[in-house]
């Protein structure tokens, strides 16, 4: 007997409309943070105190040698006053830290060795969240295929990129709470299940247990699978839904929140870092302007901000008209947290706490999906082309080419300035970090083809779209 044909659905035929699928791009993009992430760590000198690494390091080994840190406990490096020189971020609970015991234990004395290592964990998890914002915006606009990519592109920031490279609890703690959003925006749009209410809890578990702010958004997602839990299967079920999302991470993590107010007289500790570091209130709304985090972000994210403040009210406005805007559960979870996340920046600020453009990454999902339908509002005022319709997939690929042209160069100015500054430091010498630069760009450059391709066969490659909590919301259809 012959043996049958190829199957044209099998490995070669997904390979084929592999670039026409909605999530090529993030998945692109993702590697492309974990190279720029994994150069930076083999780059910067260390511990780099610019990025709080000494205080997660000395956490670290406080864990491995049995001891639960305070936020006064000498971290094993000399900062540069007293209270630098101690465990000052111990008010964030252990589940980070604890992850990164065993590599201190294996890494017998280099200390050099194990500090590169735990970089790349923080490294692995940027990336991870990378991809999860590409996936909410999958879920939030179910049936514009570009939306994902372009909102991936906005999300790959070049000071997020570089911090990856650095070992800090934001990567993990903001990948676990995306996880969580991801699983209850996806009850709100399809259906609660045991396995959905699994995930959601370990995230929450996860993210809870990383960062303070993880325990407002574990907050949130219970309380909107209670309200998709109780519509969906009544109230024993939906309640119990509910009761596994918020009540695991409250179980696994409560303890360490009561110590701290034990400890601190706050849950979170804030206010007692803000005494031992002496930091006084801002008194005028236009100081903000003279943190120096502030002016960096601002001025490495020039094209992002300007969409964001420009394109996407015009977006909205121009929906709204048209009768486009309905209520949507999954985007008011998005936005309530988005909301919450902004008070608690402003009050930190305000009370004399600094800004880091990282305490915007579990609001990503939002804000990149935002500039993103704005950036493509773009594509409606180009006329409608004889030879079809490809407008937005055309306008999707020049935002997301001239996005990571400006990641390119913005990341190489950013190190450049640093690198020359201290020639000496660097502790990964050779040619490592060039071939992690290349891969970086190669990749990039791939991801552009990618969509180059996918524009001409917009047929191939999608996921089927799931309904909407409105289905019939054309502002999410292409134009």
């Amino acid at each position: 007997m012959k043996s049958p044909p190829a199957d044209a659905g099998g490995v070669v035929g997904r390979l084929r409309t592999w670039p026409a699928h909605p999530l090529a791009v993030p998945f692109l993009l993702a590697i492309v943070m974990l190279a720029i992430g994994a150069q930076a760590a083999c780059l910067y000198d260390h511990p780099n105190p610019a990025n709080d690494e000494p205080a997660h390091i000395g956490y670290v080994a406080a864990l491995a040698r049995g001891d639960l840190p305070t936020i006064d406990t000498s971290s094993g490096y000399d900062g540069s006053d007293e209270a630098h020189s101690h465990v000052w971020t111990a008010n964030h609970p252990p589940a980070f830290h604890a992850l990164l015991v065993p590599i201190w234990w294996l890494s017998s004395g280099d200390a050099g060795a194990a500090t590169i290592a735990m970089r790349l964990v923080n490294t692995a998890g940027f990336a991870g969240w990378l991809f999860l914002v590409g996936l909410i915006a999958r879920e939030l606009v179910p049936r514009r295929r570009w939306v994902p990519a372009v909102a991936t592109a906005v999300a790959l920031t070049p000071t997020l990129a570089i911090r990856s490279g650095f070992v800090m609890n934001d990567g993990l703690g903001s990948a676990a709470a995306l996880l969580a959003m991801l699983m209850t925006i996806r009850m709100v749009r399809r259906q609660v299940t045991p396995m959905r209410v699994a995930v959601a809890a370990i995230a929450g578990t996860l993210a809870a247990g990383t960062r303070a702010q993880g325990v407002l958004l574990v907050a949130l997602c219970c309380l909107v699978v209670l309200i998709v839990g109780v519509r969906q299967h009544g109230w024993v079920r939906g309640s119990a839904a509910a009761a596994v999302v918020g009540g695991v991470p409250a179980v696994a993590t409560g303890w360490f929140y009561l110590r701290n107010y034990r400890l601190y007289g706050d849950f979170t500790g804030q206010d007692a870092l803000l005494d031992k570091f002496a930091r006084s209130p801002i008194d005028h709304v236009f100081d903000v302007f003279a943190l120096r985090t502030v002016i960096e972000s601002l001025l490495s994210t020039p094209i992002p901000l300007l969409a964001l403040t420009v394109l996407t009210p015009i977006a909205a406005i121009a929906a709204a008209r048209r009768g486009d805007l309905r209520p949507d559960l999954a985007w008011l979870l998005l936005g309530t947290n988005g909301a919450i996340t902004a008070a608690n920046i402003a009050h930190f600020i305000s009370a004399g706490g600094g800004f880091h453009d990282r305490y915007f990454m579990q609001v990503m999902p939002l804000l990149a999906t935002a500039t993103a339908l704005g950036m493509l509002e773009v594509a409606r005022w180009i006329p409608r082309s004889s030879a079809g319709d490809l407008r937005e997939g055309l306008v999707a690929t020049c935002w997301t080419a001239v996005l990571l042209g400006w990641l390119a160069g913005a990341v190489a100015v950013l190190e450049w300035f640093d690198l020359v500054a201290h020639p000496n430091r660097i502790p990964v010498a050779g040619a490592t970090p060039i071939v992690l630069a290349a891969a970086a760009g190669l990749t990039a450059l791939a991801a552009v083809a990618v969509m180059v391709r996918g524009d001409r066969r917009p047929s191939e490659g999608q996921l089927s779209a799931e309904p909407a909590l409105y289905s019939d919301q054309s502002m999410f259809q292409s134009p």
